[in-house]
């Protein structure tokens, strides 16, 4: 076998004979996707292989994909432990949801210049910065909590902190991605990485539960001072398998503001990248703040403790890592788009079940199929942006999707105010509403993306 050191260092210019320029020699036994089988079935099976084979064939991609399960799963353990937190502390839905709005606040301000920023850096190095702030973070908190009770308005801060992380982690991982992949494979890449994001944090949120019910905060932001750590390791390793980094001139703050209004606007001129920006927006702002009440749905209607609350927040990642592994190791979706679009309305509409429903079991049902539904909104979001926008403006266009992002902030603090005067219930399930009525509006009126595919 080669030494896969050797295959990672050619530039990154893109696919020969179907193949990425860094990918292994092992990779040439995959065959031909579009080769005839002799019945139809067996066609498809061997079609679904040879695929799933080819998305995982490049290394950098591989060991990208590990890094996005490390990270994920540091980023679910400090949402649920924060979230237990503050609200055992407080005892205030509004602080609540205002630890989430910390948390995503920073995309809505610097989504966009982050990507700017990995349009014109090295992207593995912000990736490893992200890790850096991360493994700084979980050490405070954990050394806090050791020493007795933060105040709360330093969690905020630490938070926010955090939140700078996973703005600049959007765009510079889903770019590099874009590098080292395939552009007709970039629907299941982008699967793959919905899946293992899915899959963190189901162990993510039953791990942190855990650690809450048998040891308190200190565990809880131990194990994110750990994740990061691993992460950090994980990604130096990586950094020196990737091609050297290729000249570019640093443009000053004033060519960064002009490269980011060109970007916007060339982006937004694009259907596809329009609308998947507006469904972007009703599902962060009306529809996902909902994970941030999950604790009081757990405490106060369910009646629950802290472990089956992180049971109840993971459902919906096993039924979005289900949608994830089919699509990502199945055949590419005909209808990309509509899927996006269908599984974003489907959430809208499950949500106001979520919200009237007084049982457990079927609250866990509920968060299981809304899983299912979010997946295949998750899953296509980058995807069809990258498949829509030149390669040299792809950071841009996703810095246009991560200030979209960046609205659950007005999303967190919407809930929080309805949730202290109306209840949770009533919340949740308002916001459910409104989000099903913008989302019809936009599968009416976006052709484009309803019939968009990925790799055209």
């Amino acid at each position: 076998m080669r030494r896969q050191r050797t295959v990672l260092e050619g530039p990154a210019t893109g696919p020969r004979n179907g193949r990425m320029p860094w990918e292994t020699g092992g990779s040439a036994k995959v065959a031909d996707p579009a080769s005839d089988d002799s019945t139809p079935a067996n066609a498809r099976r061997r079609r679904t292989s040879r695929l799933s084979a080819r998305v995982l064939a490049s290394p950098a991609y591989r060991r990208l994909w590990v890094s996005g399960i490390i990270y994920n799963s540091a980023r679910w353990v400090e949402i649920i432990t924060s979230g237990w937190i503050i609200l055992e502390i407080t005892g205030s839905p509004f602080l609540l949801g205002l630890s989430g709005f910390s948390r995503v606040l920073p995309m809505l301000l610097l989504g966009a210049f982050f990507g700017v920023i990995a349009d014109r850096y090295r992207r593995i190095d912000i990736l490893v910065g992200v890790h850096v702030v991360g493994l700084v973070v979980g050490l405070l908190l954990t050394g806090a909590f050791l020493l007795g009770t933060p105040p709360v308005w330093a969690m905020y801060l630490l938070i926010v902190c955090l939140g700078c992380g996973s703005a600049a982690d959007f765009s510079a991982r889903s770019a590099l991605i874009g590098e080292v992949q395939e552009r007709a494979l970039l629907g299941n890449a982008m699967s793959l990485e919905s899946l293992s994001m899915n899959a963190a944090k189901i162990s993510a949120a039953i791990g942190a539960g855990a650690l809450l019910s048998a040891g308190g905060a200190q565990l809880g932001y131990a194990c994110l001072a750990g994740l990061h750590g691993c992460g950090l390791l994980w990604l130096l390793a990586l950094r020196r398998r990737l091609p050297p980094p290729s000249e570019r001139p640093h443009a000053a703050p004033l060519r960064i503001i002009t490269s980011l209004y060109t970007g916007w606007t060339a982006a937004l001129q694009i259907p596809v990248v329009r609308g998947v920006f507006i469904v972007t927006i009703i599902m962060n702002v009306l529809i996902f703040p909902y994970q941030q009440l999950i604790a009081i749905v757990a405490s106060d209607i369910l009646l629950v403790g802290p472990f089956w609350m992180g049971v109840l927040a993971g459902a919906d990642g096993i039924g979005a890592g289900l949608t994830s592994a089919r699509l990502a190791f199945g055949p590419s979706a005909r209808r990309p788009g509509l899927l996006f679009l269908g599984g974003s309305v489907a959430c809208a509409a499950l949500l106001i079940v979520l919200a009237l429903s007084p049982i457990f079991a079927l609250s866990l049902l509920v968060q299981l199929v809304l899983g299912v539904c979010s997946g295949l909104f998750g899953a296509h979001q980058s995807a069809l942006v990258l498949s829509a926008t030149p390669t040299d403006a792809r950071a841009r266009a996703l810095g246009l999707i991560a200030t979209a992002i960046g609205m659950t902030p007005l999303g967190m603090l919407l809930i929080g105010g309805l949730s202290s005067t109306t209840g949770a219930q009533t919340a949740i399930a308002a916001m459910g509403a409104l989000g099903l009525l913008g989302l019809v509006v936009v599968v009416i009126a976006n052709a484009p993306l309803r019939n968009a595919r990925i790799g055209d």
